[in-house]
């Protein structure tokens, strides 16, 4: 014997509206409703399965759901399952994700601003902290330092403004070449600049490659984007002095009028005496100012303590590899949570770096077999990716959207499961949602957005959809394949809160008094004079 479970799609009163059957056989005044079947629930093993074997008889009792019965429905919070929170109608039921199917084969968490997303978040990453998977890997992407507060008891916290061992080192010679002067002068320059940077890139990193003890490389193999170190201070005064160099004899390079020569270590340029008019020497060289203001730009950004997370480790000669130590970091250690901090870094730079993290998190994670130590396959890697339309759409710097793209699409086999969190899902490629396998979707008020979750939602759930506006901040429709059933339920809340949750008012009601702003200016600019000591 079982017992049908269905969910309502339709009601109404034969007297206002027909109902779903022949109009002869609906009499005036009737109530009448249409269900979609989901599954059924064994009475002898209590347990429930999604589709049914039998459909019910004419005359069939018809109640709704009871507790005991949800329950079967529901599987408990195990070492299988983790809660989320509890059912809208019916809250001593929990709810509970397949925690397998929740990591590996990706998920997104959307809602409008204030919904309770980062909430939702820091509350699923307490709970595997916290529960039956101690050595969890999950490294947070974190854009506006909302995550350190909640998970501080359990996770590796490092920030691109950290001091000592709290600061996030993202190397600039991971990055490919034309990345790295976008990441520190802004642009990547004219054709002509490009060309010179990369030869000059390439130059360094092959002079490093051929002294190194730790890389058994064929310099003559590599290249502009080869990720091994290199000293950008020297690759600047290179560069610079093509730019501003002259010269006695213009094509004769030994000629060179130099009056006192720069430090690349402090970035102090080179000074060569002015060229003389009407063309008398000293004379420009033949690339004088064909790189205008890049090399000026590429000085600042290594002299900007924003960037300076971008300058380390930065790799000698006699070793260590400095990247093992900066993956190590990005994936905490011991600990179960790795939260990576951006806030206050700029975002062309905070899009390069991240970009970087989430390639050579999946990299090492292709190349890592099972039945070996590592990431991947052998201990799966779940990377939450906060503000991911910022990372993961077309406006995206290159080498994040690909990365990222890339881990939706193949990261399943890898195993590097990727937790989107966005409130603009419309601005999500299609191919990235469509991997996702479960949605966590709570209050959307944006119509483009509600279209675009109603769309990626199956067409059993288009009553639940419906309600997405008017979701309560901390609510949500969970489905996929995590859960059994397309569900409407409360979301756990996390403690300690992130520091995404609306700031109090009390302070609005006591006695008026002055506004200091002079110790926040001092620690504003202490930023800054801390890198100068």
């Amino acid at each position: 014997m079982v017992d049908l479970i269905a969910t309502v799609t339709l009601v109404g009163i034969s007297e206002l509206t027909p109902g779903p059957g022949p109009h002869e056989v609906s009499r005036v005044g009737e109530r009448w409703l249409q269900i979609q079947l989901l599954g059924e629930v064994d009475r002898g093993t209590r347990q429930f399965r999604r589709g049914v074997g039998s459909y019910p008889g004419l005359d069939d009792p018809v109640h709704f759901a009871r507790t005991e019965e949800l329950e079967a429905v529901y599987p408990h919070p195990s070492t299988t399952h983790i809660r989320v929170g509890r059912l809208s109608s019916s809250q001593a039921v929990p709810v509970a994700l397949d925690v397998n199917k929740l990591v590996v084969r990706h998920s997104a968490v959307v809602g409008s601003t204030g919904s309770g997303k980062t909430s939702v978040v820091a509350s699923l990453l307490q709970s595997f902290a916290r529960g039956h998977w101690p050595a969890a890997n999950i490294v947070v992407i974190d854009s506006h330092g909302e995550y350190g507060h909640a998970l501080s008891d359990y996770a590796s916290v490092r920030s691109v403004l950290g001091t000592g061992a709290t600061r996030l080192h993202v190397p600039y010679w991971a990055l490919p070449a034309a990345d790295i002067l976008r990441a520190f002068a802004g642009s990547a320059g004219g054709p002509t600049t490009q060309k010179s940077w990369v030869s000059y890139v390439a130059d360094a990193r092959r002079t490093f490659v051929s002294t190194a003890s730790w890389l058994k490389l064929d310099p003559s193999a590599v290249t502009a984007d080869t990720p091994v170190p290199f000293d950008i201070r020297e690759v600047w005064l290179r560069l610079d002095s093509e730019n501003r160099e002259t010269r006695q004899d213009k094509p004769n390079p030994s000629s060179v009028c130099l009056e006192k020569e720069g430090n690349a270590q402090t970035l102090t340029p080179n000074v060569y005496t002015p060229h003389g008019p009407g063309g008398r020497p000293p004379m420009q060289n033949p690339q004088f100012g064909v790189h205008g203001s890049t090399p000026e730009l590429l000085r600042l950004g290594l002299l900007d303590p924003r960037l300076a997370f971008l300058l380390e480790p930065a790799g000698t000669a006699e070793g260590p590899d400095p990247l093992v130590g900066a993956v190590d970091s990005w994936l905490g250690g011991t600990k179960p949570v790795s939260v990576l901090d951006f806030n206050g870094v700029p975002d062309d730079a905070a899009e390069l770096a991240i970009g970087v993290i989430l390639k050579l998190i999946f990299d090492i994670a292709i190349r890592t077999p099972s039945g070996t130590e590592g990431i991947g396959r052998p201990c799966p890697v779940l990377i939450v990716l906060e503000e991911a339309h910022r990372y993961i759409g077309e406006d995206a710097a290159p080498i994040a959207r690909e990365a990222a793209n890339k881990i939706a699409r193949e990261g399943r086999k890898y195993g590097v499961g990727l937790m989107l969190v966005t409130q603009r899902p419309s601005d999500l490629p299609d191919t990235a949602l469509a991997q996702c396998g479960t949605i966590i979707a709570l209050r959307l008020t944006n119509s483009s957005d509600q279209s675009k979750i109603r769309t990626a939602l199956p067409d059993s759930v288009t009553g639940l959809a419906e309600t997405l506006p008017s979701l309560r901040t901390g609510e949500a429709l969970i489905s996929g394949e995590a859960l059994v059933l397309p569900t409407r339920a409360l979301l756990d809340r996390p403690d300690p809160l992130p520091m995404a949750e609306d700031p109090s008012l009390d302070s609005w009601q006591t006695g008026i008094g002055t506004r200091d702003v002079q110790t926040s200016l001092a620690r504003w600019r202490g930023i800054y004079a801390q890198e100068r000591e």
